[in-house]
């Protein structure tokens, strides 16, 4: 029995496209929905659907229904965004470098996913990829001749020799020349040089696929795979942090000294051809007697800082991009055991407590741990995003829905922290907050990722540390407006939030940590 999507689109639907050498056609809905319809053999069926219950397939599109009905049985498959378009050469050859290798390293990937099945694409023909300019990703749109991998070297060289081309294409905007024209030009550095071939780790993606043989071939899809993200390295510019802070005693009779502190520690990296910018970045309120409360928060920041180092020497900065939330998480436990031992040591003399706010930095990827009543925001596009929940008896209530409404009482619930780092008792992990679940959902950071991958940065983005004294006397509506002036310079950024929190004359000790993303 046909399946109601196939008649709906045999009905409603627009043909965009026919595959041309293949039983494939696109087609468009009414809410322009893009599909693919593949048709073909039940062998060929049985190798497809075996293919589909792999994972890691970012270049095909994903099944919605299929039928037996008719001559050859058929698959209806939605595309992953309705932008997709037969493959155009100009439109690819305009594509920047970067975004190029991107789309190349999904399809390679889904490559890998078909011969991890057993099977073989017996090469790829531009005419059978679909191209999505806006999301920037290639999409299968045929596989006329699935089979069964044979184990011949050729067999896999002709499902990764159009990753030649296509690269060629991309980086030398004019036409392939061909293999075999292709291997004559690389092993003349004067005819790379007149073609400009030029760009590192191009010329050994090149040679890797152009030929199924020689010390220089590609013997298998990781080794494009490895290639492809050399290229990447090549091309990525990476990100730059710039720093400012500022912390002031406060201008309130009672504050007699600063028990807030702040510190950071930026390094810049390079590992082969892959550079990256780390850094790790924290403010600490004190809490207890006027000793006490400078004491804890001086040594939580010397000591995340020094764990953070001692992170990086003892893992690479790879490691630490790929779990920035784990490892900030990690330095704020640490932390809190360098705390305890303190106490331990002097109980007489250590009966503070401190909350602690932390950003770890790794090339573009971003965790936070925090602790207490500071906070970090995240300003893209000046637009502010909380990242951090207050831990106060005033926040417990607010989602237990008790908030109190009497202006006095709501002052004191939030000025009393209902968590926070102390030397006489370690605090839990699971204590040791990231990234809280609103930031998480704005961010688009699914499950348990938020705790271990972070968020990823972009050019542009400020994220502010803040004690209470700062934030709690800089409402949103001023910072909006202090932003502008100073979005540049992160340390007139600073100036100004804490200079406006005088202004204000605050009754806590204020800080500020601004990082620009650039």
């Amino acid at each position: 029995m046909t399946h109601p999507l196939f008649e709906k689109l045999s009905r409603q639907g627009h043909l965009v496209a026919e595959i041309e050498g293949s039983n494939a056609e696109l087609f468009e809905d009414e809410q322009s929905r893009r599909y693919v319809l593949w048709k073909g053999t039940g062998s060929w069926r049985a190798r497809v659907d075996a293919v589909l219950k792999e994972e890691n397939l970012d270049a095909l599109p994903r099944l919605v229904a299929e039928t037996d009905d008719g001559e050859l049985p058929g698959l209806l498959l939605q595309c992953p965004g309705a932008a997709v378009e037969p493959f155009d050469i100009w439109k690819w050859r305009n594509l920047d470098g970067p975004s190029c290798v991107s789309a190349l390293e999904g399809l390679a990937r889904t490559v890998a996913a078909i011969h991890g099945a057993g099977l073989t694409l017996d090469g790829i023909k531009r005419r059978e990829l679909l191209f999505d300019p806006s999301s920037k990703t290639l999409v299968l749109a045929a596989m006329p001749r699935l089979a069964a991998m044979d184990g011949e070297t050729e067999t896999f060289w002709r499902d990764i020799r159009l990753f030649a081309a296509l690269a060629y294409e991309n980086f030398l905007e004019h036409e392939y020349p061909g293999g075999h024209q292709l291997v004559a030009l690389l092993q003349e550095r004067s005819a790379m040089a007149e073609t400009g071939i030029t760009t590192p780790g191009l010329s050994q993606l090149l040679a890797g696929c152009v030929t199924p043989y020689g010390d220089l071939a590609y013997s298998d899809i990781d080794d494009l795979l490895d290639g492809l993200a050399n290229l990447r390295r090549e091309l990525t510019r990476t990100l730059s942090y710039r720093v400012g802070s500022r912390s002031t005693q406060g201008n309130h009779i009672f504050r007699q000294n600063n028990q807030d502190s702040c510190g950071h520690v930026v390094v810049d990296t390079t590992c082969g051809s892959e550079r990256m910018g780390l850094g790790f970045f924290c403010v600490a309120d004190g809490i207890g007697g006027i000793d006490d409360g400078e004491r804890a928060s001086s040594l939580a920041v010397k000591t995340a800082c020094s764990a953070f180092l001692r992170a990086w020497n003892h893992y690479d900065g790879t490691a630490l991009r790929d779990r920035p939330g784990a490892f900030a998480r990690a330095i704020a436990q640490v932390t809190s055991q360098r705390l305890v031992l303190e106490g331990s040591f002097a109980p007489e003399q250590n009966r503070g407590g401190t909350t602690f706010t932390g950003l770890l930095l790794a090339g573009d990827r971003a965790g936070i741990c925090h602790v207490g009543d500071s906070r970090a925001m995240l300003i893209r596009d000046s637009h502010p995003l909380l990242l951090t929940r207050d831990h106060t008896l005033a926040s417990i209530l607010k989602r237990l829905g008790k908030e109190s409404t009497n202006k006095q009482k709501k002052e004191t619930d939030n000025r009393t922290i209902s968590r926070f780092l102390s030397t006489g008792t370690e605090l839990e992990w699971n204590r040791i907050d990231g990234i809280c679940s609103a930031a998480a959902e704005r961010l688009k950071l699914d499950g348990d990722r938020r705790w271990v991958q972070g968020f990823e940065l972009q050019r542009g983005d400020i994220i502010l540390l803040t004690s209470d004294g700062a934030h709690g006397e800089v409402d949103e509506q001023e910072l909006m407006r202090i932003l502008p002036l100073h979005r540049h310079n992160p340390q007139t950024l600073c100036d100004a939030l804490v200079e406006q929190s005088l202004q204000n004359i605050g009754r806590d000790n204020a800080t500020a940590v601004a990082v620009a993303v650039q």
